[in-house]
């Protein structure tokens, strides 16, 4: 059997002609490290007209830190991720990315590309689990920018995702960037897999905990096609939290909060083809691991000897990073501006 002619590729150096390049040819497929959907390409599950390439386009790669949020391009890869100016201030995403697979591939996986992996509704190539960026950014409360020749659109990424897995991207539509508030808060990612190692997980969890707002987050995923957030043990945790004093006056909280974690899977493995289980680790199992995973990130996000100096070192953190940031872009030419809606900017 010969083999197949090879497919055509595109290669933009700007945001607009990508976008017009999709518009024009909806069967293309955005091809930035090419860590999954090559893989699917070789294996005949995915076969589009051709592949876009937005390797080449600089406004979809970088980390912009700014006084509000901080917004990460599309093309930024895991490997950026887990350089010490994002993990000084997003710790709990490069926790995630650090997570994902060997050290040459982070340097080929993409934000963008963990975002949109999976299948289309209707159609295409299964959801993938591991998708262990997703369970952080939505703890962090991220939002998803997408461009295409109908305008910008902003949307949650926690409300990116049906309860197949599936990803809502519009036709012709490209995510260029993800935009995370800049708290003050602690945070931490956990992994649990089957073997040592990268590879797909049993569990992951992550825990954003912002004594500026008062408020805490916890998201759960690898348990099903796509993490979610479990609400109900965040708002029982700001409740018994002393936020003046910086502490966690009931020593009993740090179990109570794991074990409400924990129920909070019970919903997603019961409920049919959107819980179904990815590996093959029995259920008690699984929730043991969330109540484990649960526990210890809390203890190390709100320490029983109080956690007020933390957050002071935090801020400081914060603060340089934002400086340097601004400083290294216009030392090294960079863009300045961010791929997000020009209203929507901040300086």
């Amino acid at each position: 059997m010969p083999p197949s002619a090879p497919l055509p590729a595109l290669r933009p150096t700007g945001l607009e002609p990508a976008v017009e390049a999709l518009a024009a040819d909806p069967g293309l497929r955005v091809l930035a490290g090419g860590s999954e959907l090559m893989v699917l390409a070789n294996a005949g599950r995915l076969r589009p007209s051709g592949f876009l390439l937005i390797d080449r386009i600089p406004e979809l790669r970088g980390v912009w830190f700014t006084e509000q949020e901080i917004i990460v391009g599309a093309a930024t890869t895991c490997a950026d991720l887990v350089h010490a100016d994002v993990r000084a201030v997003l710790p709990a995403l490069a926790q995630a990315a650090r997570s994902i697979g060997s050290a040459a591939l982070r340097t080929r996986a993409t934000v963008g590309g963990n975002l949109a992996s999976g299948k289309r509704p209707g159609g295409g190539p299964a959801a993938l689990p591991g998708r262990d960026l997703l369970t952080a950014l939505i703890a962090l409360g991220a939002v998803a920018v997408c461009h295409s020749m109908a305008g910008w659109r902003q949307i949650q990424v926690a409300e990116l995702y049906a309860r197949d897995g599936g990803v809502r991207l519009e036709p012709g539509e490209l995510i260029t960037a993800v935009r995370l508030p800049a708290g003050t808060g602690q945070q931490g990612f956990m992994k649990i897999g089957t073997r040592g190692g990268p590879g797909r997980p049993v569990l992951t969890l992550a825990l954003v905990v912002d004594p500026a707002t008062r408020q805490v987050a916890c998201a759960l995923g690898g348990h099903g096609p796509v993490a979610a957030r479990v609400d109900h043990a965040g708002v029982w945790l700001a409740d018994h939290v002393d936020w003046d004093a910086g502490a966690i006056p009931d020593p009993s909280t740090y179990q109570t909060f794991a074990r409400l974690v924990a129920e909070g899977l019970l919903a997603p493995m019961t409920a049919g083809p959107a819980g179904a289980s990815t590996s093959r680790v029995s259920d008690e199992y699984r929730r043991q691991a969330a109540e484990v995973c649960a526990r210890r990130a809390l203890v190390r996000a709100l320490p029983p000897s109080g956690w007020l100096e933390q957050v002071k070192q935090y801020q400081i953190k914060a603060e340089m990073m934002r400086a340097r940031s601004a400083l290294e872009r216009a030392e090294r030419g960079l863009p300045s501006a961010p791929p997000v809606p020009a209203a929507g900017r901040t300086a």
